[in-house]
């Protein structure tokens, strides 16, 4: 791997990550401000279940395009059409999965206009997937990036028309992230469109690999999704609106941490899948997991001192017990970093499932003490629960990736000179391209 060109990569997703962060904090300011805890609670509520029907009827075709691709063993308009073709059935199964989730979950806040737009939403997101998939395939990150931004974007500047100045509320704020998914789903088709000859076909010797491999990393995404969200599925119904609410915005700003690692993953996807030597790849994996894990550490310390001055300043008062569940989430989520750079390199060797085998036992551990924690702790609970998840899926996890790359359990804790090369290399780049 070209360490010049990985830095670039990475500071490209990284900028473009940035950038969304601060649309989708933006939005989240004003939706706390102008719906207060219940209605964030509410919103937050209704768009769980389709992230985790997405997060299943994807079926992984993301992650099997980016492999295939990489693999060159078919020809990337074939590879392509066929994708398009599993996109049509997907999206339809997508909204009749959710359809039947809300029936089950269902609260009488839950109108069947609010869950018609929020459904509407599944096939659009699981193109922009996708097609996201075929250009990281192709190793052409910035266009699977533009993507992801612009959705933060237009949902931005949507809600600032509809919830801010027309005052529409809950309804105006779903609007506007449906139509967001809408329009940045019909331009992926069309960047797709002109850059392939494509055909929506059934070609079965491609179509039967995507979803056999496919099936791997949809049922490893899942399983992940579910244990990032289950906690407040289970909030939802073992406690109250408000408390969903209280612990959304925690959940959503601890979260934002993880767009380092996630940067570096999406990168290393992409390389390891187009790569030819799996050594060095991992030499340079487990070199960013160790300078992730240690500069994530050093944020969640800024954010401990900080949290408690600037939630209540930029989201009101009401949600000033949201800095409780931020400091409760966050051992959790600073462990969890070194999973997530891990699991880009055995993805992109076509290896997800590896992440079943420890996640499967976490999630049952994160729901059996969700039950027991929730009713008593409430959101403070719910982040125990999902931190003692976290962590025994993160070592688990480091344990099966050093068997599987033959490499010694304790590699991660032995800092080296050029880690730190690679971080003064970083920090120049990202000085040079925020100057231009």
């Amino acid at each position: 791997m070209a360490k010049r060109r990985f830095i670039r990569d990475f500071v490209g997703v990284l900028n473009s990550n940035i950038f969304s962060i601060i649309c989708g904090l933006l939005v989240v300011i004003l939706l706390t401000h102008i719906l207060g805890v219940d209605g964030f609670g509410l919103y937050y509520a209704l768009l769980v279940i389709p992230l985790i029907v997405v997060s299943l009827t994807h079926l992984g075709i993301r992650g099997a395009s980016i492999f295939m691709i990489g693999q060159k063993k078919f020809t990337d308009d074939d590879i392509v059409s066929s994708v398009l073709f599993i996109l049509i059935f997907s999206g339809i199964i997508g909204i009749l999965a959710s359809i039947g989730a809300y029936s089950i979950f269902y609260e009488p806040e839950y109108t069947i206009l609010l869950i018609s737009l929020v459904v509407i939403i599944i096939p659009f997101r699981l193109g922009i997937i996708y097609i996201g998939g075929i250009f990281l395939g192709k190793d052409e990150i910035k266009e699977a990036n533009r993507f992801e931004w612009a959705i933060n974007l237009i949902n931005l500047l949507l809600a600032i028309i509809l919830v801010w100045h027309f005052k529409t509320g809950l309804l105006g704020a779903i609007i506007s992230l449906t139509t967001a998914n809408i329009l940045v789903g019909f331009w992926a088709i069309y960047k797709v469109s002109i850059k392939f000859s494509i055909r929506i076909r059934y070609i079965p010797e491609i179509v039967k690999q995507l979803l056999k491999l496919g099936v791997m990393y949809a049922f490893t995404f899942f399983v992940i999704q579910l244990n990032y969200r289950v906690d407040i599925l289970l909030l939802e119904k073992l406690s109250s609106i408000h408390e969903v609410g209280i612990y959304s915005l925690g959940i959503h700003i601890t979260e934002q941490l993880w767009q380092v690692p996630f940067a570096i993953s999406i990168v290393l996807f992409s390389r390891t899948a187009n790569a030819k030597d799996y050594s060095l790849m991992t030499e340079s994996t487990v070199s960013l997991a160790r300078l992730s894990f240690i500069l994530i550490l050093f944020l969640s310390l800024i954010a401990i001192i900080v949290a408690p001055y600037l939630i209540p300043l930029i989201f009101g008062k009401d949600f000033t017990a949201s800095v409780i569940i931020l400091q409760y989430i966050l051992p959790g989520v600073i462990i969890l970093v070194i999973f997530r750079v891990l699991s880009g390199q055995l993805a992109g060797m076509g290896k997800p499932h590896y992440a079943v085998y420890i996640f499967i036992p976490a999630l049952i551990i994160n729901i059996i003490l969700n039950y027991f924690l929730i009713p008593k702790y409430g959101g403070k609970g719910a982040a125990i629960a999902s931190n003692i998840s976290y962590i025994l899926g993160t070592i688990g996890y480091w344990i099966i990736y050093c068997r599987v790359l033959n490499i010694s359990a304790i590699e991660i804790l032995r800092f080296k000179k050029k880690d730190f090369n690679t971080l003064i290399e970083l920090k120049q780049k990202l000085q040079l391209k925020w100057k231009n």
